[in-house]
């Protein structure tokens, strides 16, 4: 009892995170479920003949598929890059680092999150961006659980990117938890299969409060300016 009391107050900013989401999410999905319209559908005819029943080829439509609209740039991305994650209301700067060591990334995490000292800039390939998912309630700075609801990604959901005056929407397609190395030999630069195109990987530790694993979001560029 008491060391889950202590760990809850040791991690309990990243909790109150991801508690306050399940709770908006189950009560917005509460609310549609009571004012959505009802489903009719079982009340036609089932005896209406369908057209173009002995075609097997897929109607395709002549319209042009639209891109991913572009979000209105926060007043932050004004003066510095600024990761945005729509779905948790999230934003926190982007950070880079001079020296690829464990002392310039954590100090850089204290004040939003950092891109990967080796990996692509943004919309030029492979990059890689690492954020808190919990920390220690003395650590300073503003950003110590700013990636605790990764686990929350769905397949589709929106991350964008604004990054040296240009605008970068990325969409989720794949999630993966993992050992780190050298437990494995999987690191974040090998862990996902490699798209067509720029790729967006937000990585943080898991579960929250521990870092005995990693969480991964890999994300493909779907529109920019």
């Amino acid at each position: 009892m008491i060391f889950a009391i202590t760990f809850f107050v040791f991690n309990g900013e990243a909790f109150v995170a991801l508690s306050k989401y399940k709770i908006v999410t189950t009560y917005k999905a509460m609310v549609y479920e009571v004012t959505r319209p009802p489903n009719l559908t079982f009340w036609k005819d089932v005896n209406v003949k369908t057209t173009n029943q002995t075609t097997s080829q897929p109607i395709i439509s002549n319209k042009p598929i639209s891109k991913t609209p572009l979000p209105s740039k926060p007043v932050e991305a004004i003066s510095q890059n600024i990761l945005e994650l729509p779905k948790f209301n999230i934003k926190a700067p982007i950070w880079e680092v001079e020296k690829p060591d464990l002392k310039s990334i954590y100090k850089k995490l204290r004040q939003g999150v950092v891109l990967f000292p080796g990996s692509a800039n943004i919309g030029q390939g492979q990059s890689i961006i690492i954020g808190h998912s919990s920390a220690y309630p003395w650590e300073p700075g503003r950003y110590k659980s700013v990636f605790s609801l990764l686990s929350q990604f769905k397949i589709g959901d929106e991350i964008n990117v604004f990054w040296q005056g240009k605008t970068y929407v990325f969409s989720v397609i794949d999630k993966k938890i993992f050992l780190p190395w050298p437990q494995t030999n999987q690191t974040t630069e090998n862990l996902f299969q490699r798209p067509a195109g720029p790729t967006l990987v937000l990585q943080s530790c898991w579960p929250v409060g521990v870092d005995k694993k990693r969480i991964a979001i890999q994300a493909i560029l779907v529109n920019s300016n």
